[in-house]
């Protein structure tokens, strides 16, 4: 009955989403091919999070439990970037609205206070949390060093056996010789590769970097024998009153949706790699933050979201089909 229950499942997930696989079973349940094939995730940081010259505005639980409602209907699996200030909260509220599977995210590989949370909530939500992600590019800006994750990750191991670590970094970080060895030791691979930030890129050609993304895919299955996760990629996009700057990079709405309709189409989805989705929200305050310590206009970073600051949907959630309520649920 329940075989028969999950083959029906399955033959609806193909039909409705032939791109994307739904998932049959709990990500604490199915080993690493499984979560990362069998579910939707999308990047995430509350709208209601912020940082400004230094200072955090924590997120709130009724701005996240409003989040993650908008979010349902397109994504069951949700990718964090901290365990504090207000996202520590995440965990419980994804539990209560049906979520398949969450991945954590550690800001801060030498914060106790992340380290002990996300502990604490793989514990807690064994059928929920798939992974955990000890940092997010602090190698490449050099915010900590290896012995740091290292350090966290076998932390995260001794407390929770069975839990999935890794890191993320930079695509060209995993291809560099002296990180060879730290990569090889995770248990999967959740690098960002972003074809915008690449000099030949143009906005008007969203395909091309289609292409540079689904290249890399294939030089890490010639580097690597991990399961490979990509946790962003995607495309900036600006509506007409968004700024002038915005308007001459040549970033809209209509060519974010261009690239990711194009790259769900052609990315070689299998049991050994798949993409999330970057990212949930708008996010108006970053811009300012970066440009704090990275010199450059980083305009662009406040735009990356399928909804809007105000939780209005872009025109790239076009290119998604609607999650069946029989999908979001199983």
């Amino acid at each position: 009955m329940i075989k028969g229950r999950i083959m029906s499942h399955l033959i609806l997930i193909l039909m409705v989403i032939s791109f994307w696989p739904g998932p049959v079973q709990s990500a604490a349940a199915s080993p690493l091919p499984n979560l990362i094939q069998q579910t939707r995730f999308i990047a995430y940081t509350p709208r209601s999070f912020s940082s400004s010259g230094g200072k955090i505005h924590a997120a709130t639980e009724a701005g996240i439990r409003e989040d993650l409602t908008l979010l349902h209907p397109f994504f069951n699996g949700v990718i964090t970037y901290s365990a504090t200030s207000g996202l520590e909260a995440v965990p419980q509220i994804a539990h209560e609205l049906g979520f398949r599977a969450l991945i954590l995210g550690i800001w801060d590989p030498s914060s106790e206070t992340e380290i002990r949370n996300v502990i604490h909530a793989a514990q807690k939500y064994p059928n929920l949390i798939g992974a955990i992600i000890v940092g997010n590019e602090g190698l490449y800006t050099r915010r900590y060093l290896p012995q740091n994750v290292d350090k966290a990750m076998q932390r995260i191991k001794k407390e929770c056996p069975e839990m999935a670590v890794t890191t993320s970094e930079p695509f060209f970080l995993y291809f560099e010789t002296e990180y060879r060895q730290f990569f090889n030791s995770h248990d999967l691979l959740m690098p960002n590769i972003h074809p915008v930030f690449e000099k030949w890129f143009t906005a008007s050609n969203p395909s091309q970097g289609v292409d540079m993304v689904i290249e890399m895919v294939d030089k890490f299955q010639t580097t690597y024998t991990k399961p490979l996760l990509i946790k962003e990629t995607g495309m900036p996009g600006y509506s007409s009153h968004d700024g002038r700057n915005n308007k001459d990079k040549g970033f809209s709405m209509k060519r974010q949706r261009l690239f990711w309709s194009d790259i769900l189409k052609r990315f070689p989805f299998s049991p050994s790699q798949s993409l999330a989705c970057f990212e949930a929200f708008d996010a108006p305050w970053k811009p300012a933050e970066m440009a704090a310590t990275l010199p450059g206009d980083h305009s662009s970073e406040a735009f990356w979201g399928f909804f809007s600051k105000d939780g209005k949907a872009k025109q790239v959630l076009e290119a998604l089909p609607r999650l069946p309520s029989s999908l979001q649920d199983l």
